[in-house]
């Protein structure tokens, strides 16, 4: 058995090259389509490898050879069903043909036998002793030994063409064995080779259209998470036609609206306290401070600021400077009883906002912190999971996993404006179910706080703005 590959502009042009170099019968190992240009235009093209066997491409030239130049493109282009009929018949019809020559020439049954070989039929002449009256009667004993030798070994023609047919089925036998065994070999070589073809185009295993592949790795290039990314195509594939899968726009679009209407934000916050919970360095009192400059300065609310971050150099006097020049009430808690003492003080507060250490509630101790620093009440209460954008998807789901037993209501991402990539968002809140809150883009205050919307998030991973601005700046004319 041996393998050829061929590369053409179609798959129904590279089966037709097939079919007429190997044969009906070759079999088709692989087809990919290849990313390389093809010829002059640049064209993608079609490979395909194929398995083709020795002995049948031997059949295949033979009937050809007994066609008329002008019927060899017409064989050549006849199905591979009717070729195989073809040389079928032509094969028996030429066996009928040797065995018929057999049977008139008397070929000793031995000499069948030694041959093998069906189509090369040995003539053998004898001396007609009636017409040679010149031979001696010495010569004459040696032809009538011989013919009587010959006779001897003669079979009748009926068993002369039963045994050539053996001998010729014999040597079919034979010759598929032998395929058989090369086709194993080929087979098992094949196996251990990767398969990349059987994955056409990106997002083929999770069910993408080829269509749309081109799409999907626009999304997971994103930051989307492959299962994210085939999950919202898979919804455009069952409510968009072939058509407008086709058209980029139309499916950009699409896309865009689909990940906005599936993206829970935060309308408002009208709860009295805020708390603001995280791991180390994930900016929790930045967003607090912004928060609280956001909620003076331009919805001009009462706000207090209270830190229970005790461990940390410095947090204290910071955050105190920071109310100071807010104009804000500050108070620092260090024990569960403080509380008491604070929260009858609170009533005319409209927002009161809570900064806490950063931990990553990786034991028992730093939960029960949590869980004793919390202030007493039961109503009015909402906690925000501040967490960076810059952070991997794999630390942001293991962080939402523990935080979940404490408890958070939305989640604060920080960060943004060094973040390349802010797919993870969108994973964040698809896989944990929970909404977003607010953005923190830069180090000004408050301008730099920003209330979260599905449009926002949609244009940080599109890059829908950054898009237009580029070609804005390409073409000074629009």
């Amino acid at each position: 058995m041996q393998v050829k590959k061929f590369e053409a502009r179609s798959m129904k042009e590279a089966l037709e090259m097939i079919k007429t170099q190997l044969g009906p019968d070759a079999i088709i190992l692989s087809a990919k389509e290849t990313t390389k240009n093809y010829g002059l235009g640049g064209e993608k093209s079609i490979e395909i490898t194929a398995a083709y066997s020795e002995a049948i491409l031997h059949k295949k030239k033979f009937v050809e050879s007994k066609f008329a130049p002008k019927d060899v493109e017409t064989f050549q282009k006849t199905s591979a069903k009717n070729q195989k009929v073809v040389m079928q018949k032509m094969i028996e019809a030429q066996v009928t043909k040797m065995n018929a020559q057999t049977t008139r020439n008397h070929i000793p049954t031995a000499a069948v036998i030694q041959s093998h070989e069906p189509y090369k039929m040995t003539q053998r002449k004898y001396i007609d002793i009636d017409n040679d009256q010149a031979l001696n009667s010495q010569a004459q004993t040696r032809v009538q030994t011989t013919l009587s030798s010959t006779t001897a070994t003669t079979t009748p023609s009926a068993a002369v063409t039963q045994i050539a047919q053996k001998s010729w089925n014999d040597m079919e036998v034979n010759s598929l064995k032998k395929e058989i065994e090369s086709l194993k070999q080929v087979m098992t070589s094949f196996k251990t080779m990767p398969q990349s073809f059987v994955h056409a185009h990106p997002g083929a295993e999770l069910g993408i259209h080829y269509a749309l592949s081109a799409q999907f790795q626009k999304l997971t290039a994103r930051g989307l998470l492959p299962e994210i990314a085939a999950d919202i195509l898979l919804q455009a594939q069952k409510k968009m036609t072939p058509e407008q899968m086709q058209n980029r726009h139309n499916m950009e679009s699409w896309t865009a609206k689909y990940m906005m209407d599936t993206i829970p934000i935060v309308s408002e916050g009208f709860e009295q306290f805020h708390l603001f919970v995280g791991p180390s360095g994930s900016g929790k009192t930045s967003s607090l401070i912004k928060m609280a400059s956001d909620l003076i300065l331009n919805q001009r609310k009462r706000v207090a600021i209270i830190t229970t971050d005790t461990s940390k150099v410095g947090a204290v006097e910071q955050m105190k400077i920071f109310s100071q020049i807010l104009n804000v009430p500050y108070l620092s808690i260090k024990c569960q009883q403080d509380w008491a003492h604070v929260i009858p003080h609170l009533d005319q507060i409209d927002h009161i906002l809570v900064d806490y250490s950063g931990l990553n509630l990786r034991n028992q101790e730093e939960f029960n912190y949590l869980k004793r620093m919390s202030p007493p009440v039961f109503q009015s209460m909402r906690t925000h999971l501040v967490l960076s954008a810059m952070s991997k998807d794999s630390d942001l789901f293991d962080l939402a996993k523990r935080y979940q037993v404490f408890g958070f209501d939305d989640v604060i991402f920080t960060s943004l404006d060094e973040a390349s990539l802010h797919g993870n968002i969108y994973n964040f809140v698809r896989k944990n179910s929970t909404s977003l809150y607010a953005f923190g883009i830069g180090q000004k205050v408050p301008e730099d706080f920003e209330r979260a919307t599905a449009e926002r998030v949609v244009d940080l991973i599109l890059q829908i703005t950054q898009n237009q601005n580029q070609s804005q700046t390409q073409d000074p004319q629009i």
